[in-house]
């Protein structure tokens, strides 16, 4: 493994990928070591101009990694991190509901079987036969009413929870809908806020690097070369570990590193 310190290097006379590079920058090389600091929370997104990456997602990032937010961007972090602790229950009422009617049909049939058996007991004793048989009959007949009706009450005791917890996963999911409504409609506001909050620093960016680019707040955007945006964006954002520079847009690469104000390394 080549070890290297990186401030301005030049690499383009080695055989090195920019995703080799990347990852040695960020300690995860086996071909290459890079000494440097480690990379910011919003390097990845910043650390190649030539990427393609959308020039306005680059600027929201470099005003993130200068620890700038907007309380719309407040909202929605916790519109989203609501959203990942919501928990929307899948409720059957259909297998409960089905359990209370063949309860509730059971016990009618058995109501029906005990006042059978009752006359037959009766009968008996009116015309002085023996009742034994039919006195054990109507005894069996009302433990299994008994017992049915037991099966009927947990039955709907059982279908009241479900439904309440159907209630409960409605609710969940037109909340969820809410949240979701929420973070889709404020999401560009913070946007906007955290491009317009260095709007200043990024106009002065880009008179310090090669190329022409915009910030344009109606519509929101960026206008001009990407990778001068691209440039721009980093120069002004804090990113501790070194820039992955194959843009050919500067003569050496501490020009680069005087002008984009960072540690290049120069693919």
């Amino acid at each position: 493994m080549r070890a290297v310190d990186a401030c301005a290097l030049d690499l383009r006379g080695e055989s090195y990928s920019v995703e080799t590079v990347r990852g040695a920058i960020a300690g995860e090389g086996t071909a290459l070591s890079i000494d440097c600091p480690a990379p910011s929370r919003w390097w990845e997104r910043l650390a190649v101009p030539a990427d393609g990456r959308e020039p306005l997602c680059r600027l929201v990032a470099a005003a993130r990694s200068r620890g700038c937010r907007s309380p719309t961007e407040r909202a929605v972090a916790a519109a989203e991190r609501e959203l990942r602790e919501l928990t929307v229950e899948t409720v059957d009422t259909a297998a409960t509901r089905r359990r209370l009617a063949d309860a509730g049909t059971e016990v009618t049939r058995l109501q029906e079987e005990v006042a059978a058996a009752r006359g037959r007991l009766q009968s008996r004793r009116e015309t002085g036969a023996d009742t034994e048989e039919a006195a054990a009959a109507l005894d069996d007949a009302i433990r299994r009413l008994s017992e049915a009706e037991t099966e009927r009450v947990a039955a709907e005791q059982a279908h009241e929870a479900a439904q309440r917890r159907a209630r409960e996963a409605r609710d969940a999911r037109e909340r969820r809908l809410r949240l979701q409504d929420r973070v889709a409609n404020r999401r560009p506001e913070a946007r906007r806020a955290l491009a317009v909050s260095i709007a200043d620093e990024f106009a002065n960016a880009v008179d310090a690097v090669p190329g022409e680019a915009t910030l344009s707040t109606e519509p929101l955007g960026v206008e001009g070369d990407d990778v001068t945006a691209a440039l721009a964006a980093i120069r002004v954002a804090d990113l501790r570990a070194p820039v992955v520079d194959t843009t050919d847009r500067f003569d050496s690469a501490a020009a680069a590193a005087d002008a984009l104000d960072a540690a290049v390394i120069r693919l």
